[in-house]
């Protein structure tokens, strides 16, 4: 599988998909303190075109979260998002029921939809969370759904 820890020198490639999808504004000192921190399980998908996607995840014992995926737009539709995220989720400690967290743009219907494919559980709205005022869908998974 083509997925393996981010590193320094994978921050302009995942800025750049950062960019391209203008969802986040992450900048190098931050994902540099991510990969750096022993919590964070930060990871990239890399084939023979390049880095088409990341995933960032805070794996903190029974309420692990995660922070940002993203895929080129490329790249879409592919499986990589799906293999990004079951990446993460199989770090979660089953035994003890972990749960994973994300929050996520009550608006962004594709988002969603991809999250609740994969097992997470829509369980509440935080009003007004973002800075233009867009709520924001929180979510949970319970251990991880492998396909």
């Amino acid at each position: 599988m083509p997925i393996r820890k981010m590193n320094s020198a994978d921050i302009p490639a995942v800025l750049r998909i950062q960019g391209e999808l203008a969802f986040q504004d992450w900048n190098e000192r931050q994902y540099e303190q991510e990969i750096k921190a022993p919590y964070t399980y930060a990871i990239v998908y890399e084939n023979e075109s390049g880095i088409l996607g990341y995933a960032v995840f805070h794996l903190l014992g029974a309420d692990s979260e995660l922070l940002s995926i993203a895929v080129s737009e490329s790249a879409q539709r592919s499986g990589i998002g799906s293999q990004l995220l079951q990446a993460g989720l199989v770090q979660l400690d089953l035994d003890k029921s972990d749960c994973c967290f994300l929050e996520v743009r009550e608006n962004n219907v594709k988002a969603r939809r991809f999250y609740e494919n994969h097992g997470f559980n829509l369980f509440g709205i935080r009003k007004k969370y973002y800075a233009d005022g867009e709520n924001a869908a929180l979510y949970r998974t319970e251990g991880a759904k492998i396909d």
